[in-house]
């Protein structure tokens, strides 16, 4: 199967994940919590799986080094995450989550000595651009407190994007998925500070939250596989942001949030082309 398909079911996989962790986020819920737990139940589903799938794993101190590294920058882009969504909307909180795609590309070029071709320059340029488009709310910019949360996680998640570049060739897809999940989750925990009981309550227990362990693991496995199948870092991570058609097309439809719609279509639009020039080439 090509990176590309891969790759956008990845996008599709996180569209369900996003939906479903807002769902989950109530006042009363604590996001950092939240979002340990349901990264937990991501590593049970993959865990479950592990018994039909060869492991293969080289771990030398370096690729230690790095799995600490990569757990601390999804521990905090993870916090930073959760803390935003919540009281962001839908579909405003993945426009600035879409920044990740520019850091990602960057970091491929820069940490990983990946090429930037013209196609995939043109490809990122149109995606920038969109985000761009829809940033641009008056002649004034003023960016929230939960906005500049979003920013900072998507700069984190850039690096995270490269760090599983870089370390899942020491791993199975699984097996790299099933780690990445756990020592996210056990990190979010221990940065929650919660008691044990905290942990179990029924919101946290209940099918909201399996269901985002769920498209968690699938989401990090496709990637994962993509990467395997010869896509860059760059190139994988701009396809999967196919999840802001998605969102944007649900919270316009769905959750009514028609603002500047027409900004917001050719923004897409926009967004589309860039994909379609990157997969093209």
């Amino acid at each position: 199967m090509s990176w590309f398909v891969l790759a956008l079911g990845a996008g599709l996989a996180s569209a369900a994940n996003v939906w479903a962790s807002k769902a989950l986020l109530v006042k009363d819920n604590n996001p950092i919590l939240v979002g340990g737990v349901v990264h937990l139940w991501g590593m049970l589903f993959c865990l479950l799986a592990w018994p039909f799938v060869p492991q293969q794993m080289t771990l030398t101190p370096i690729v230690g080094i790095g799995i600490l590294l990569m757990g601390l920058i999804y521990v905090l882009a993870n916090a930073l995450y959760f803390s935003a969504l919540r009281q962001t909307q839908l579909s405003e909180i993945d426009l600035f989550l879409k920044t990740s795609s520019l850091w990602t590309f960057l970091l491929g070029i820069t940490l990983l000595g990946e090429q930037a071709s013209g196609r995939a320059l043109l490809g990122a340029g149109c995606i920038v651009s969109s985000v761009l488009l829809l940033a641009r709310r008056s002649q004034r910019i003023h960016l929230s407190r939960p906005q500049l949360l979003a920013l900072a996680a998507a700069l984190m998640f850039g690096a995270g994007n490269t760090a599983d570049k870089w370390l899942s060739s020491a791993f199975d897809p699984l097996s790299y998925t099933t780690l990445n999940l756990g020592v996210t989750g056990i990190g979010m925990l221990m940065l929650a500070k919660k008691h044990w009981g905290e942990f179990t309550t029924p919101n946290l227990r209940g099918g909201k939250a399996l269901l985002v362990g769920l498209t968690f693991a699938l989401t990090q496995l496709l990637i994962i596989l993509a990467f395997a199948a010869g896509g860059s870092a760059g190139e994988v991570i701009l396809v999967a942001q196919v999840r802001l058609l998605i969102l944007v097309g649900a919270g316009v439809l769905v959750l009514n949030e028609r603002e500047q719609l027409g900004q917001k279509l050719l923004a897409v639009g926009i967004m589309l082309v860039g994909i379609l020039v990157l997969y093209s080439g």
